[in-house]
């Protein structure tokens, strides 16, 4: 009778391993990352944080060429920009030789986003990306709430 303790021992052992890898727990930590990142995403509080956060993780996606939709950077901002702040970010881009949305030519470590005031139909948000030296940067966003477009990005304002 000692194989039956032993059997159930195997049936548990081997329904938890397929648990655990069917919800992606074994996964590989990209993966890992991806799903942490979309949870951190679906708790967002306001449709504006989820518009910037969405478009921030898409378009650092695009960069790497691992867009789930396989858009690049061009398309990403198409999709979520205002056409005059895609011009601008593409004018900005020229002028000062780095990724516009990204204000560097490198991708951050991290990124948070943080609401900062709503009126007149906009809602301004601070996006902070954490760099590898573990400098940050703040970078301002400014999204239309009745269509969720983005139509503002710049760089931390003086006044700030």
């Amino acid at each position: 009778m000692s194989y039956r303790p032993r059997f159930r021992s195997a049936v548990i052992g081997a329904c938890t391993t397929a648990l655990i890898a069917g919800s992606g727990l074994l996964a590989l930590p990209a993966r890992a990352q991806t799903q942490a990142a979309a949870t951190a995403r679906s708790l967002r509080s306001t449709p504006s944080e989820r518009t910037v956060a969405d478009f921030f993780q898409q378009y650092e996606d695009a960069t790497r060429g691992e867009q789930s939709k396989g858009l690049d950077t061009a398309q990403v901002r198409e999709e979520f920009l205002t056409p005059e702040l895609d011009k601008a970010l593409s004018d900005w881009g020229a002028a000062n030789m780095k990724d516009p949305v990204l204000r560097s030519n490198d991708l951050p470590q991290t990124y948070s986003v943080t609401p900062k005031s709503e009126a007149d139909g906009h809602a301004t948000l601070v996006l902070t990306e954490n760099w590898a030296d573990g400098t940050s940067t703040d970078v301002w966003y400014q999204v239309q709430t009745a269509t969720q477009l983005i139509d503002g990005l710049t760089d931390t304002p003086a006044a700030a």
